[in-house]
């Protein structure tokens, strides 16, 4: 593409209208050596006093050398002493045959079965989430406000999805909150705060609306509230989900371009999180009217179809499809998770 004011460019071909309409959601060493071979051509001798700076010990040392001549110090002899003692390979049976470093499959397998018994008490740590109890989903959808002027048309469809992706997971009955204002979103996190979630594997939250700078979301009355104040640290604070994956999704914009610092205090501890959000810090998120938020749309089919792997995946996936529709939005990733989370060991 050429640069503003480039004198070749081609003329740009009329695109067709759109019947549909796209809206935004806004890294010296030293080493010491003694040399003790020398080739000189010397005539005369040399008597060198070497002084032992361990012991204080003064020895003399004369070298006779002649012209074109090599001499050698003769250095006193050293005793070295072994230190490691290499391992005794012993076998039980079958001594006429080699030895092998591998183990048939057989022996392998028996020592692999005692050597588990011996260590029953001490457990494996494992490297994937537990996901052996359902989920629990909680959702925000805003997409009817008070004032009709920021009614997010299409916006049902991404609830639908979210309802039919559910249905292949085991979940507990979907928490879904629908326009709900900013006072009814700090309430309902407040009950998620004292919520009990022991017989949870992990939570999950869903949030569509608005959004504007410093990941804020608008609610019903057209106030905002805060998504890691008033939703993410009344997740972590709750004890009962300590160690436990939270999943968070948030589809809508994050500002007009318009970057603005901020800094609130962080109450507790922010482990095991990740989240996606459909744009970059500052930009917006676009939203087909009829069918919905691209973001959030992508954000299903390809978490179910790679659900096999690490959520944390999918998110070059998302940005590679979102490049080959040539939609001008970046979804973004932040995770804080300590090990994978593999959405199939929710399946039902």
């Amino acid at each position: 593409m050429g640069c503003a004011g480039s004198k070749h460019q081609e003329p740009k071909k009329e695109k067709k209208k759109s019947t549909t309409e796209i809206v935004t959601d806004a890294r010296a060493t030293s080493t010491s050596a003694l040399l003790v071979t020398k080739e000189t051509k010397v005539t005369h001798q040399v008597h060198r006093t070497i002084t032992s700076s361990s012991n204080n010990a003064r020895t003399s040392q004369t070298i006779a050398t002649a012209a074109n001549t090599t001499t050698t110090t003769n250095l006193p002899t050293r005793t070295y002493t072994q230190v490691y003692e290499w391992p005794t390979l012993t076998r039980s049976v079958d001594a006429s045959r080699p030895f092998s470093y591998l183990q048939p499959a057989a022996n392998f397998q028996a020592n692999s079965t005692s050597s588990a018994s011996r260590n029953t008490t001490q457990p494996v740590k494992s490297r994937t989430y537990d996901l052996s109890k359902n989920a629990y989903v909680l959702v925000f959808h805003h997409d009817q406000f008070e004032n009709p002027t920021n009614n997010r048309e299409g916006s049902a469809n991404d609830l639908k999805q979210i309802k039919e992706f559910c249905q292949h997971y085991r979940c507990d009955r979907l928490d879904i909150n629908e326009n709900k204002t900013k006072a009814e979103v700090k309430r309902k996190m407040g009950e998620i705060s004292r919520k009990d979630f022991t017989k949870n594997s992990c939570l999950i939250v869903f949030i569509m609306s608005h959004g504007s700078a410093n990941d804020t979301i608008m609610a019903k009355d057209g106030q905002f509230y805060s998504f890691q104040d008033d939703v993410v640290e009344y997740c972590t604070s709750n004890r009962t989900l300590n160690d436990k994956p939270k999943l968070f999704v948030l589809q809508a914009c994050r500002g007009d371009a318009t970057m603005v610092a901020d800094a609130t205090p962080s109450m507790s501890y922010k482990g095991d999180i990740i989240i996606f959000q459909s744009s970059y810090q500052g930009a917006v998120s676009f939203r087909n009217t009829q069918s919905g938020s691209f973001f959030m749309q992508a954000f299903l089919r390809l978490a179910h179809e790679h659900n096999g792997e690490s959520i944390v995946k999918i998110n070059p996936l998302l940005n590679q499809e979102f490049t080959n529709r040539k939609i001008q939005q970046t979804p973004t990733l932040m995770t804080t998770l300590r090990k994978d989370f593999i959405l199939r060991h929710l399946l039902k």
